[in-house]
């Protein structure tokens, strides 16, 4: 008999559904980026993690987003904002982090940017990039404040494995990560402290299937991530069970498993007595 895993949990980057300002049409990777969703969501996962950029940051994207998402999804969804959210910047006047964040909270239903989840022997710890400025580029931007409230929540699970989701990598880890985020070092400090972390991003459109995507440092796995449209459409999904998490690749393109690329991170591990 095949075991069965607890929980299984879709994880989604950088879908940009977004629409012609004009028209209110959608651009033209929006079909293919449908498509992906309509794979996962016949897959049934427990929760769908979509760990920013979800949109370009205006009203009409997000109205959009989310009759993709209610056309297949029966399950939970949780966001974190990437950087492209707050690119109303270009558009808009009077625009600040504020806006978008507040635009984000109203068209997602989130209320936090920053979330701790507990599924069984995972927990997972969601982190959105807090601030966007050309002179930073694309990069991820965190607060003092939210990496004190990060080694917090690590400090609380110190017995388990943790995934943490952050939709830039760190700088200088999976692929193609070159001043990806501007806190990198005290990030990266703040993660070793705990020493069993999963480190899942998105961001860089890299396809997964490389070795360069799954990088191992200091008690760090970290797990680069790709998108679901252009030639190599792909999301990351995770299987937990009692004493192991599987991290495998989901190609949206022939709707399989890249199954040489499954990984299995091994715990001893424990969910903690309620």
């Amino acid at each position: 008999m095949v075991e069965s895993p607890l929980w299984s949990i879709a994880v989604m980057s950088d879908l940009h559904v977004m629409a012609w300002k004009e028209t209110n049409a959608p651009v033209e990777w929006v079909p293919q980026v449908q498509q992906a969703v309509a794979d996962i969501a016949s897959l049934k996962p427990a929760l769908l993690i979509i760990e920013g950029d979800l949109t370009n940051g205006k009203v009409r994207d997000y109205r959009l987003a989310r009759q993709i998402l209610a056309a297949h999804c029966d399950f939970p969804i949780h966001y974190t904002m990437g950087n492209h959210e707050y690119y109303g910047y270009y558009e808009e006047e009077d625009w600040s982090d504020e806006a978008a964040q507040t635009r984000f909270f109203q068209e997602t239903g989130m209320s936090s940017l920053h979330t701790a989840l507990d599924y069984g022997p995972l927990p997972l710890v969601c982190l959105s990039t807090e601030h966007y400025a050309p002179d930073i580029g694309d990069a991820g931007w965190i607060s003092g404040t939210s990496l004190a409230w990060l080694a917090d929540q690590l400090a609380a699970r110190r017995a388990q494995t943790v995934a943490v989701l952050f939709h830039q990598p760190l700088d200088d880890t999976v692929a193609e990560s070159t001043k990806t985020c501007v806190q990198s070092d005290a990030f990266r400090r703040t993660l070793e402290t705990h020493g069993d972390v999963l480190f899942l991003s998105g961001h860089t459109h890299c396809r997964m299937d490389r070795p360069d995507q799954l990088v191992q440092d200091r008690g760090v796995l970290f797990v680069g991530g790709g998108c679901p449209h252009g030639d190599h459409p792909q999301s990351r999904w995770i299987d937990v069970y009692e004493d192991r998490i599987v991290i495998r690749i989901r190609d949206h393109s022939g709707r399989r498993w890249l199954a040489d690329w499954d990984h299995t991170h091994r715990s001893t591990n424990k969910r903690p007595n309620p």
